[in-house]
């Protein structure tokens, strides 16, 4: 009876997942626990009948048994001289094999006529479930703003990989100019905040009015908030640390030393 239990209930959560297509938080469902819990109970009552009609045929039975017995077959190997009982399969190997077979058609049908196990289809659910969990993640943690953006260490590696993603191609990989400006020297073409972080921080957010190749990535929401104070913890790193780049571009804007 645990066998039939446990390969139901692997079934019926199988069932749900491949044809309507739930992610595995409907597991906490009240709705299917109920499921759970009324499918096992009539598993349970099932089991039961099925040992009530038994005891009622136990006695016809063992009077074909006593019969039988008297009558065992047995298998010679012949090579070796064994005797091997030819006794049937116990029933709980056949219904362990009957739910194999089960699963298996399940499974085939799923898979050739169902979007179960189709890699794109799971990649779109994994992707919406995930921008669902990042919205609920900035709910509850507010995005780093002008006013409270400070430098911290911490987000250098992080900021260097989004530089590396974002800012590379226009200003070089080690910051010292192309397309944009350099990043390691004193010169800045927008100087609107008294702070280094918060001047970088509002270039990134607001773009350049002076140089129109910088686009606004905070305002048009390409950027979240939290992202471009790692981007500014880490240009004012290389700043501050009088980074060196080999081929450095010539110097724009004004000579501004801005703490």
């Amino acid at each position: 009876m645990l066998i039939k239990l446990f390969f139901s209930l692997i079934i019926i959560i199988f069932i749900f997942y491949v044809f309507l297509e739930c992610d595995f938080d409907y597991l906490k469902h009240p709705l299917s626990i109920w499921i759970y819990i009324i499918s096992l109970l009539l598993i349970i009552i099932s089991s039961f009948l099925e040992e009530i009609f038994k005891n009622q045929l136990s006695k016809k039975k063992l009077k074909k048994f006593q019969s039988y017995e008297k009558k065992i077959k047995t298998r010679n190997h012949g090579f070796d001289g064994i005797l091997e009982l030819d006794n049937k399969i116990p029933k709980w190997w056949q219904q362990l094999f009957s739910i194999t077979i089960v699963i298996s058609i399940i499974y085939f049908c799923s898979f050739f006529f169902t979007n179960f196990a189709n890699p794109q289809f799971e990649y779109k659910r994994a992707y919406k479930n995930q921008l669902k969990k990042i919205k609920e993640f900035e709910k509850k943690q507010p995005q780093a703003s002008i006013e409270t953006v400070k430098f911290d260490k911490k987000f250098i590696n992080d900021g260097k990989k989004l530089f590396n993603e974002n800012c590379a191609t226009c200003h070089n990989i080690d910051g010292g100019g192309n397309i944009g400006p350099n990043l390691t020297d004193d010169y800045w073409i927008n100087h609107k905040e008294k702070t280094l972080i918060k001047n970088v921080f509002s270039i990134i957010w607001n773009g350049s009015k002076n140089n129109k190749v910088m686009r606004a990535f905070g305002a048009s929401g390409e950027i979240k908030g939290n992202d471009i104070k790692k981007l500014s913890s880490y240009i004012y790193f290389i700043n501050k640390n009088n980074n060196k780049p080999k081929n450095p571009k010539f110097p724009e804007g004004d000579k501004i030393i801005l703490e």
